[in-house]
């Protein structure tokens, strides 16, 4: 069964539904789609969903189920590392339920706080040394106020954090999941570029035949090890990834694939379409993929403390700094944290530094009192 919800379902995925007449939960979201989906009551026998958002009605409904266990041990990411601790016997974690009287004293000296129940890069602090511990403390203390007030406590939560040793080496995110004989099926693999060490912006992934080839057995057997020790079974993952010295998972996002569909980068990249391979138990021939192209999804971000509704967002300046886009997504600004989700092929690794460079205030203007806000959207 297939979850619709928001915060975005892309075209791709409702015109998959339609053609397959796969199973869809019969919930607001799917009825206010102009497509004719097979709507039906729900089972937690298989599940997938395009937003974490479901994860409270998962939970509310299937309170006993294996599906509810394994969301549990994913979206917290302090009971997530307890579960993995014998897999990764060297890593270091601590989790903080008190960020005013945090002893911070037996921590290393840089180290990464994030909320052990979060979504993209939201709450994610880099803290190079402990004197700078205060000024983090008071940045995630405004950042709560607003979580608070955006998202569900499932998707995002300000009442714990978790604190973790700083991984070196490249950020890898894999699209897979796990069959009904927890054999897991990696069905994309995306490189995750940063602009500098201090980074931790969610701007741009990367995809190509040479990644997934340089990296698909290793991670793998990563998945395999995780799997067993969390016993995962028809169960869909978006797992990222740092591989240095050894490869560690950073988190698991479950019940899903690359939010805000985009997972779709496969169909774009490799023709191959996420849901219908979940849905069937394919598995993507790898050999027979085209090299020597990248492949990326970038996301338009709105820049915090802006009045939304008093701006004008320039949609065809912004096409333009892209060399050949496969699928531009326009996202309505006014509602949502994103001004649009671009698919595309780079002409090389320079093109991809330059979109991790822009500047999304270029492409803003106030907008008039009689403008409307434009071409909005989805």
């Amino acid at each position: 069964m297939f979850i619709l919800e928001n915060p975005y379902v892309s075209k791709l995925m409702l015109e998959t539904m339609e053609k397959n007449r796969f199973e869809v939960l019969d919930n607001s979201v799917a009825r206010k789609f102009d497509y004719n989906l097979n709507l039906v009551k729900g089972s937690c026998d298989k599940i997938y969903s395009n937003s974490e958002n479901s994860i409270d009605w998962v939970l509310k409904n299937f309170p006993n189920s294996d599906i509810t266990r394994l969301i549990n041990i994913c979206k917290n990411k302090y009971e997530f590392r307890k579960a993995l601790k014998d897999v990764f016997p060297k890593f270091f974690f601590d989790e903080i339920t008190d960020l005013e009287n945090a002893d911070i004293s037996n921590f290393p000296e840089e180290f990464i706080i994030k909320p052990s129940v979060g979504f993209l890069s939201m709450g994610v602090h880099k803290v190079s040394s402990h004197s700078q511990w205060n000024n983090v403390v008071e940045q995630l203390k405004s950042e709560v106020r607003e979580f608070a007030s955006n998202f569900p406590e499932a998707v995002l939560s300000s009442s714990s954090f978790i604190v973790e040793e700083i991984l070196k080496g490249d950020e890898f995110a894999v699209d897979a999941y796990y069959d009904k004989d927890g054999k897991p099926v990696i069905l994309n693999i995306f490189q995750h570029p940063f602009v500098s060490e201090d980074d931790v912006s969610d701007r741009a992934y990367i995809t190509s035949k040479e990644i997934i080839e340089a990296n698909h057995d290793e991670f793998q057997k990563v998945l395999e090890n995780i799997g067993k020790a969390l016993n995962m079974r028809n169960f869909p993952i978006h797992i990222e990834l740092i591989k240095g010295k050894e490869i560690v998972p950073v988190e698991i996002n479950p019940m899903r694939f690359a939010g805000w569909c985009t997972t779709d980068a496969a169909y774009f990249a490799y023709g191959i379409n996420i849901y219908e391979y979940f849905e069937n138990n394919l598995k993507p021939d790898w050999s027979k993929i085209e090299g020597g192209k990248i492949y990326y999804f970038a996301m338009a971000e709105t820049p915090q403390n802006i009045d939304k509704s008093k701006i004008v967002f320039d949609y065809d300046a912004l096409e333009k700094s892209f060399s050949k886009i496969l699928d531009f997504r326009k996202i309505n600004y006014l509602e949502k944290p994103l001004f649009a989700v671009i698919f595309g092929e780079a002409q090389d690794m320079n093109e991809i530094n330059r979109i991790l460079q822009l500047d999304m205030k270029d492409f803003i203007s106030t907008r008039l009192c009689e403008q409307e806000p434009s071409q909005v959207l989805f």
